[in-house]
């Protein structure tokens, strides 16, 4: 698998910081969560992020919260989720739409709930215009 491009983490760290803070050297890092140091370089210039074993292993090694090995997103709030919530309410009650359709499940054969793809993609959709006139 190759590795995402800088630009394409979403999710960044802080081991960098941490690591300099705390005066020890990425060798004993990768030691600790029993990774290569090429692994540790990787998650030192958020190349690639530690999975959720290695970031707990991090955070027991550091004495710290795993959330403190993890760089804030600093998102500014809109009011998405309340503005989709009374989307969603008149979705349901005023236009009619179910929230949940049956199916049947492709491996039992058996009927099953599953969410309304029709709703879903509306609540998208709204989210994504909100958030355009929110700018």
């Amino acid at each position: 698998m190759a590795r995402k491009q800088k630009d394409d983490v979403k999710l960044k760290n802080r081991l960098k910081d941490i690591i300099k803070e705390e005066k020890v050297s990425a060798i004993l890092v990768g030691l600790w969560a029993d990774v290569n140091k090429a692994t540790v370089s990787a998650w030192n210039s958020n190349t690639s992020q530690p999975n959720d074993i290695n970031l707990n292993k991090v955070g027991e090694l550091f004495e710290i919260d795993n959330r403190m090995l993890l760089q804030a997103d600093n998102r500014v709030k809109t009011g998405l989720a309340q503005a989709l919530q009374e989307e969603l309410n008149r979705l349901t009650k005023i236009e009619g739409i179910p929230t949940y359709i049956n199916s049947i499940d492709n491996v039992s054969g058996n009927n099953v709930k599953m969410n309304n793809p029709i709703l879903v993609k509306a609540l998208k959709d709204f989210a994504e215009n909100y958030k355009l006139n929110s700018k």
